[in-house]
């Protein structure tokens, strides 16, 4: 089949339209990827299936809902399939339009179905995303020279890495008043590497954390190697978002082997094991409205935060940490790509 991928121009969403490329090359197909579908590329390129990886944002991505509206003109309908993601319920006018109700979704989480099915939106089905093995042995082949740099800048200090956008959703203000939190001697053994965008470097800077929160690299601007190195060179991966449609960053913290620290909230309590991270509660779910999407924001203290990482410290070197970390590979080896995206490729038909 020669299957025309159009995909959101954002890291994650990229990651993803990547993954599912590369699963189906090696099934055979003829892919062309495209981060904004052409109508009259399309017809020239004679594709017989159609996939869409797109945040389902009314007001964002309408355009690519009428450009599968329009080709369902002249498509069989099993040709093609919208993959999608949410972070809250599909909210306003655009939501409403008559194209939305067309699309053939599957959800990349249980929780996003969810949010989909309320405003009546047809899910045929739900594939979580995948990691790639591929890509986590090229990072840990990488990160022994990392690890040396990083215990010269930071020795005897425990690493925790950070992987996030600049949303107010990712949590980094939980992050930095979590930090702020920490005894004085517990601050003394964190180290936290981060990828993040510049208006977070800023607020470093701002709340005087340049001491424990060191900048590794831009979010969406680093190679992707070198993101996943920087997680497989922790000890631990903090995932401090209060809202996610999926959460990538976990599974891919879990499957080098490092336990994570996360709020315990759908979607990431869907795969997530609580016997290999570190988790803490929400205290209430705040609904807040942003370009077309009604985001579910799971609010909690930022003293769960710190106790986290108290504890984490307090695990590290011990062989409850070791069992933590084998426990972690285990948790996901299932949720690799090969093994869930042979099925999100099954609902498309030449």
């Amino acid at each position: 089949m020669r299957l025309y991928i159009a995909y959101a121009d954002a890291p994650s969403l990229s990651v993803v339209a990547n993954h599912v490329a590369k699963v189906a090359r090696r099934a055979g197909h003829e892919v062309f990827m495209r981060t904004y579908p052409d109508l009259m590329e399309y017809r020239m390129l004679k594709a017989e299936g159609l996939l869409y990886i797109y945040p389902v944002n009314p007001p964002m991505a309408s355009r690519y809902a009428g450009f599968y509206a329009t080709q369902a003109s002249y498509m069989p309908e099993e040709s093609q399939l919208w993959y999608g993601t949410a972070e809250g319920t599909p909210w306003g006018l655009p939501a409403s339009y008559p194209m939305w109700r067309m699309i053939r979704f599957v959800a990349n989480s249980m929780y996003t179905a969810s949010k989909l099915q309320e405003v009546e939106y047809r899910v045929i089905d739900i594939v979580h995303h995948g990691y790639d093995p591929d890509e986590m042995g090229e990072a840990l082949d990488y990160v022994d020279v990392l690890r040396r740099k990083v215990e010269r800048d930071f020795q005897g200090r425990i690493i925790f890495t950070v992987v996030a956008g600049g949303h107010v959703r990712k949590g980094w203000s939980q992050l930095f008043d979590a930090l702020g939190k920490l005894s004085d001697h517990v601050r003394q053994k964190v180290a936290v590497l981060a990828v993040a965008p510049q208006k977070v470097v800023d607020e470093i800077q701002r709340r005087g954390l340049a001491d424990v929160v060191k900048v590794v690299g831009e979010f969406g601007k680093m190679i992707r190697r070198n993101v996943l190195a920087a997680m497989a060179v922790a000890d631990y991966v903090i995932v401090p978002t209060l809202g996610e449609g999926f959460g990538l960053p976990l599974l891919e913290a879990n499957a080098l082997g490092k336990p994570a620290i996360h709020s315990w909230f759908q979607p990431l309590s869907e795969f997530s094991d609580k016997e290999c991270n570190i988790t803490f509660p929400y205290d209430d779910v705040k609904e807040v409205v942003d370009n077309g999407v009604e985001f579910e924001l799971h609010v909690y203290d930022p003293e769960y935060l710190a106790d986290a990482i108290t504890k984490a410290i307090g695990i590290y070197g011990t062989a409850d940490y070791d069992k933590m970390a084998s426990k972690c590979v285990e948790s996901v080896k299932q949720m690799t790509i090969y093994e869930l995206y042979p099925r999100l490729l099954s609902h498309l038909k030449a």
